[in-house]
């Protein structure tokens, strides 16, 4: 019996080691509101990201820590998403057509809870809140804006919940966020220009940031629970090399502040088998109002600093779930969601051509001796949008359509 439980208490080590060298190697970027994620676990996904007032699983270090007060002695979750964004960009001048080139993005994520004492509960978190990946042929007609942006996230989150009554429980946390930035467009170089003359630009660059979070989690009544989470900005200097084709390269920098997060949500109980929980999401897109990359030499045909207007605004998430639970082992669970833009008309460009969308999901899960199965799958569907022609900025009028994306997530949990 001893050496079972030695057992369990090694494997949560193991499997935070083995997520860990995952996640730096693995770490995926994807289509999201701006550049935010929210795809941290199976459950939370099936129910569209509505888990702030159930909190109630280990993903709760994601959504809502101060839930974990709910989860007697040690607990573990570990899983992987799968994301294939598509979609159409026309020059409606020219008529011109161009498919965004495939990809599947996978980040996973790990979570690890403990109770400490009878007050007091543990948990870390390895997860990704920010992503994005657009890649279009390098001779497209918006290569003078950007052909590639890659952005990868990877957070580190311990928490400590404290269990004030029976009601009420609150945690605090820090947060440490590796980001990493990654663009390529084009130089034009001669009258007209053609993709034959064209110089390639390159720019990579990445930073280690800080943050902090609090959470509350109440137990109105015996069937309805209030949850809140609230994550601070980011400050961070991504600094890394920008490259010129057939001038060289040299150090550059630039200072980017990723936005707050307030996160709600109200569930309830509705039947013994039916739980539905509404929610929501605000996020301080306000913090990114300009890109102003430095370069410590010059190259001549850029300016220096070379600055990105941004202003993008605050928005809204709206996230619904419903889960129903069929028998002891089967859990059946929807979800929708509604996701604002931040990007506004005047300042959108190809690095994110993204619009409002809408999240349709669907998943179950399967649990078995304190083991859970759980899977989800969301199918994302965007708004046509029109981006107004910006010469300067290298963007034509252009209309954007089909833009899509199809999730897969897995996750393994259990409880010890």
């Amino acid at each position: 019996m001893k050496k079972k439980e030695e057992r369990y208490l090694r494997r949560p080590v193991l499997i935070l080691v083995i997520a860990a060298v995952v996640t730096v190697l693995a770490c995926g970027t994807a289509l999201g509101a701006g550049f935010a994620l929210y795809d941290w676990s199976a459950r939370g996904n099936a129910l569209g990201g509505a888990m702030t007032g159930r909190a109630d699983d280990p993903s709760a270090i994601a959504f809502n820590p101060a839930g974990i007060t709910q989860i007697p002695g040690s607990s573990m979750m570990a899983g992987l998403t799968f994301i294939m964004p598509g979609g159409t960009l026309t020059n409606m001048g020219t008529g011109d057509s161009v498919n965004m080139i495939d990809h599947t993005f996978i980040p996973p994520h790990f979570y690890y809870t403990r109770q400490l004492n009878d007050r007091l509960w543990f948990g870390v978190g390895l997860l990704t809140r920010f992503g994005l990946g657009t890649d279009f042929p390098p001779d497209w007609y918006g290569r003078y804006n950007s052909y590639y942006a890659n952005i990868q996230s990877l957070s580190l989150n311990p928490n400590l919940a404290w269990k004030v009554n029976d009601r009420l429980s609150l945690s605090v946390g820090v947060e440490a966020l590796w980001f990493e930035y990654g663009a390529r467009r084009k130089i034009p170089t001669a009258t007209p220009p053609t993709p034959e003359t064209d110089m390639d630009f390159r720019l990579l660059g990445d930073d280690i940031g800080y943050g902090w979070n609090v959470g509350l989690h109440y137990r109105l009544d015996e069937a309805t629970r209030i949850g809140l989470h609230y994550r601070s900005q980011v400050k961070l200097t991504i600094s890394g090399t920008a490259d010129v084709q057939g001038i060289g390269s040299t150090a550059a920098w630039g200072d980017l502040t990723l936005p707050e997060m307030f996160m709600f949500g109200i569930s309830r109980q509705v039947t013994p088998k039916l739980n539905v929980e509404v929610g929501a999401v605000y996020t301080g897109w306000s913090s990114y109002d300009r890109l102003a990359i430095h370069f410590a030499n010059d190259f001549g045909m850029l300016p220096n600093p070379s600055t990105s207007v941004k202003n993008w605004k605050n928005v809204w998430r709206y996230q619904l779930g419903f889960e129903y639970k069929y028998s002891p082992e089967w859990t059946w669970r929807f979800g929708y969601t509604y996701d604002q833009e931040p990007s506004p008309d005047a300042t959108v460009d190809f690095q994110a051509p993204m619009s409002d969308r809408q999240l349709f999901s669907i998943g179950f899960g399967y649990t078995k001796n304190d083991r859970t199965w759980d899977f989800a799958y969301t199918y994302l569907l965007a708004d046509d949008r029109t981006i107004a022609a910006r010469l300067g900025d290298g963007i034509p009028n252009t209309r954007t359509s089909n833009v899509d994306a199809h999730v897969f997530v897995i996750s393994y949990s259990v409880r010890f």
